[in-house]
């Protein structure tokens, strides 16, 4: 088998998988299996057993700095890494809330807040959320739209050492859920798209186009520069869509068995790329 035909899925750290260990690894497991389909070498690793090996293929769900650095210097040695480092950065909130409206994705007011219990509450916040990982338990995600609930949110996440937290306001509307491949701007069509109603939310039932909801989520995504990715959107009374969050590589646990095939031509496509770079003389 040659070094274009083989390559590593990097699973997410368990920390951050709360509740979804397993689901996280059937997305990992069902992907190396539609690429073992397809031609290739597959082995799944934790970050800390990745091998370093140039122009490596790599398919990652880690998200902790030390690992996106050792994939980043990867990356810059040759490899190809999906989702990249950088673009998985990205999804940390205190860079998401910048890049969105820097891009102008539509999404709620939301600033960086420092868990000092003396800053005073944003007028419109009622979220308080971690400023860096979306989840690594239950409370990363708080509501606090009493300034009793903000003062306990600040002490809560300053207790556990996290120095900062994304107050953000609340936006009234349905919750949807959203799954997506983005394969670059120069093949829109060849993208996928999944979307669904949050289960056990309340419903208000408002009307609305898919296609405007793909184009923020395709939208949001873009701007931050991840190609497998999922989030939320609230759709507003008028029918727009509002992005409140995005993720890199979810666990797609509605529409595995379609995600996978999907995120696996993504990525033969992305790694077939290399022969034709190498034997043009580029590296």
């Amino acid at each position: 088998m040659t070094a274009s035909r083989t390559c590593w899925g990097v699973y997410r750290e368990q920390a951050h998988s709360p509740g979804r260990v397993g689901d996280d690894a059937a997305i990992m497991e069902s992907v190396a299996a539609a690429l073992g389909a397809r031609g290739f070498a597959v082995e799944l690793v934790a970050a800390e057993d990745l091998p370093d090996t140039p122009y490596a293929n790599i398919f990652a769900m880690c998200e902790r700095g030390e690992a996106l650095d050792r994939l980043a210097t990867m990356e810059q040695a040759g490899a190809i890494v999906v989702n990249s480092p950088v673009a998985i950065r990205n999804t940390y909130r205190h860079r998401m809330i910048q890049l969105f409206a820097r891009h102008q994705v539509p999404a709620p007011l939301s600033q960086v807040v420092a868990t000092d219990s003396n800053n005073p509450r944003p007028a419109d916040c009622a979220w308080v959320k971690r400023y860096d990982f979306h989840a690594t338990q239950n409370d990363d995600v708080m509501y606090a739209a009493s300034e009793t609930g903000w003062r306990e949110a600040l002490r809560r996440f300053a207790g556990r050492g996290i120095p900062f937290v994304v107050a953000q306001a609340h936006a009234p509307g349905d919750l949807i859920k959203f799954y997506g491949v983005r394969q670059g701007e120069t093949a829109p069509d060849a993208c996928w798209f999944q979307w669904f109603y949050h289960r056990d939310k309340g419903m208000l039932g408002y009307a609305f186009e898919t296609a405007r909801l793909r184009e923020a989520a395709f939208g949001a995504a873009a701007a931050l520069g991840v190609e497998v990715f999922g989030g939320d959107a609230i759709i507003k009374a008028d029918g727009e869509p509002m992005i409140i969050d995005l993720n890199a590589w979810p666990s797609y646990a509605l529409y595995r068995d379609q995600a996978a095939q999907a995120i696996a031509d993504h990525l033969t496509e992305r790694f077939h790329r290399r022969p034709r770079l190498v034997a043009s003389g580029r590296s």
